[in-house]
């Protein structure tokens, strides 16, 4: 009786942004989640100078200890060689996270070299990346979104959008991670835009109503969106179920859904909103490819929702092989 193949996952991680430990920790959970009797592994780290590191099959790892760590044997190459090098891959799964790779780069090499790949295509992936664009989206699409203002030449928020948006707001890059501040007082103004400039030169200036933090993951591995229990986000920590009452909660995962599908994601998105005292669901953002680190949003969400770790992971490569490339 013959063995059947094994489904061929490359697991690309690491990259050029701010992001890039984050990408490696996630990555070696991912790793070692995949079924090694279902699932061929080659992982990927991208080196942030760009520099593609090939390990020789799951556990084995890249040279540099900012990548995952483990032993095995290595090759370095540069992107083009890296891409040519993913013949014969079925799929790839690319966690990395912020600029270079999660905004659609890496989306767009995958798509030109007919290789499936995990998450969303190469617009979604762009437009989540843009707090100026994804709000202007989710806006024209009826999603309920705080008022906002974004800065281009200038540092100061006129007057009459002052009034409009409030205190506190939050200043922080269109684009990147980073330089995120929160000020309750104009005169902190200049010094929360010149921190957000250090990452994009174009900035978003939102209201901050006061409210709960609360996180709703969305899976679509069958054509049909569903939405995860929802958690909240308290100092940076993701607990799931979140004490929220019925209504409300069903308002924040219809929200998830319907943000997933306003900006034609596919595979999987975490969706941060904001509810108010008063119980009203403010979209806030759209994550295209979530953390997979231990404690990290998405898994949590899911766990709390009945799907395991490993479940989840195996869906979501088989899922791609089925989609493919090009247009849907």
């Amino acid at each position: 009786m013959e063995t059947p193949e094994k489904t061929r996952v490359a697991v690309v991680f690491g990259g050029g942004s701010t992001e890039h430990a984050m990408s490696s920790v996630g990555a070696a959970d991912l790793l070692d989640a995949l079924d090694t009797d279902e699932f061929e592994i080659v992982p990927i780290g991208v080196t942030q100078e760009g520099r593609w590191v090939l390990g020789a099959g799951a556990g084995s790892s890249p040279a540099s200890t900012d990548l995952v760590p483990g032993g095995g044997a290595v090759t370095v190459v540069d992107a083009r060689d890296g891409v040519a090098r993913l013949g014969g891959i079925d799929v790839v799964f690319p966690v990395l996270q912020g600029v270079f790779g999660e905004e659609g780069t890496i989306q767009g090499l995958l798509e030109m070299a007919d290789l499936p790949y995990v998450g969303s295509g190469v617009l979604a992936a762009s437009v989540a990346m843009d707090h100026d664009f994804l709000r202007k989206l989710a806006v024209a699409s009826g999603l309920p979104v705080a008022p906002y203002v974004v800065l281009r030449d200038s540092s100061d928020v006129a007057q009459a959008d002052r009034e409009r948006l409030g205190l506190p707001v939050v200043v922080r890059p269109a684009r990147g991670a980073g330089g995120v501040t929160e000020i309750t007082d104009w005169a902190d103004l200049p010094a929360a835009v010149a921190a957000a400039r250090a990452a994009d030169a174009k900035v978003v200036v939102a209201a901050a109503p006061a409210g709960r933090r609360i996180t709703v993951g969305v899976l679509d591995t069958s054509g049909q969106p569903e939405s995860s229990v929802p958690g909240e986000i308290v100092d940076g920590r993701v607990t799931a179920p979140a004490d929220l009452d019925r209504a409300v909660e069903r308002r924040a995962r219809d929200l998830a859904v319907e943000a997933f599908v306003t900006l034609d994601c596919a595979g999987l998105a975490m969706v941060e909103c904001t509810v108010t005292a008063g119980g009203d669901v403010l979209f806030d953002r759209i994550d295209t490819m979530p953390g997979f680190a231990p404690g990290a949003a998405f898994p949590v969400v899911w766990q709390a929702s009945g799907v395991a770790y490993t479940t989840l992971i195996a869906q979501l490569v088989k899922a791609a092989v089925r989609r493919g490339t090009g247009l849907h």
